[in-house]
């Protein structure tokens, strides 16, 4: 293995200029307390401040939060004029820091925008950890906590399959088509919007805590939080996807936690699911708990640190972390 140690002041103008890190006050999903993004940067702060990551691990990752930057009306006028002023400053620096990283080092950085990041000239030796599916490597797209957890895990599943969402992918409307008229399945679809009421949040949260089977058709995205938020709540999703962004598949046999089933294939959807046995469902809840740690917050950090330390210069492919 061989690993290129970061010429530290390629990365430091991206930890000196605070704006790569101001809060856009938009939250999605809305009970999302604080974004991943985020709460990387910060734990890798503390953790380097603790000695309990390597300075040249710590010197690799590129501190920008691309989600709040890439969601504002500043950004998206920015990229659509290319005009340069005092309010899109910080953008236009951004810019040119990512042209100025050396080419010769590897840098690592924490992406969960569904575009990535957006800046045509991003460099290939920046190596990107992705939530929503652009990216490198997929790492789970998930937010902090589930008001009531607790209690919608206890909730007995009295709905046999479920989606409560809108039609952000021509394979979720494939899937309302071919489910629409099943008895035992609820499906309630609205218009997109990251502006969700909170009756609105709250009967999506019921409905998915009370299904045996959670639907989570990929979105705009490659994937979509309803995956993850199912496992939580103790609801077996059903993946359908049409390129698959899953992380830690090589640790992880997603065969045994989820349903996987490919958009071509949801004619046959629910005559598997009918199939599943009860034995079966209580094997994959079991499962789940035996990797839980790596879908909450301290656990996706300590993934991604062990990766970035493994990341190898020829192939730019990190190593997969053992189990626990």
């Amino acid at each position: 293995m061989v690993l290129i140690l970061l010429n530290t002041r390629m990365a430091e103008p991206f930890r000196q200029e605070p704006n790569y890190r101001k809060d856009s006050n938009i939250r999605y999903p809305p009970f999302c307390n604080v974004c991943f993004e985020r709460y990387f940067y910060d734990y890798i702060e503390k953790a380097y401040a603790e000695g309990r990551v390597e300075k040249w691990v710590y010197d690799r990752y590129i501190p920008v939060l691309w989600n709040e930057i890439q969601i504002s009306a500043v950004y998206d006028e920015t990229m659509a004029t290319r005009r340069r002023d005092a309010d899109n400053e910080y953008i236009w620096k951004l810019w040119d820091d990512l042209n100025e990283l050396s080419r010769n080092e590897i840098f690592f950085t924490v992406v969960q925008h569904d575009d990535g990041i957006t800046y045509s000239s991003k460099p290939d030796n920046l190596v990107t950890f992705s939530l929503g599916g652009t990216g490198n490597v997929p790492i789970p797209l998930t937010y902090d906590v589930i008001p009531d957890l607790d209690r919608y895990k206890a909730t007995p599943k009295t709905i046999f399959c479920s989606f409560v969402g809108s039609l952000t992918h021509p394979c979720r409307e494939k899937m309302v088509e071919a489910l629409k008229d099943k008895d035992d399945v609820l499906i309630q679809t609205t218009e997109w919007t990251n502006q969700i009421s909170a009756a609105n949040q709250t009967n999506y949260l019921e409905v998915m805590s009370k299904s045996r089977f959670t639907l989570a058709p990929r979105g705009y995205g490659k994937t979509s939080f309803r995956l993850y938020e199912a496992l939580r709540m103790g609801s077996i999703p059903v993946y359908i996807h049409t390129i698959v962004w899953l992380p830690y598949q090589r640790l992880i046999d997603w065969s045994k936690l989820i349903v996987m089933v490919h958009a071509d294939e949801i004619d046959t959807l629910y005559d598997r699911l009918r199939a599943i046995t009860d034995e079966q469902v209580a094997d994959m809840l079991a499962y789940y708990k035996t990797v839980e740690h790596l879908f909450e917050y301290d656990g996706m950090c300590e993934c991604i640190l062990i990766m970035a330390a493994s990341i190898r210069f020829e192939s730019r492919e990190p190593t997969v972390p053992s189990g626990r």
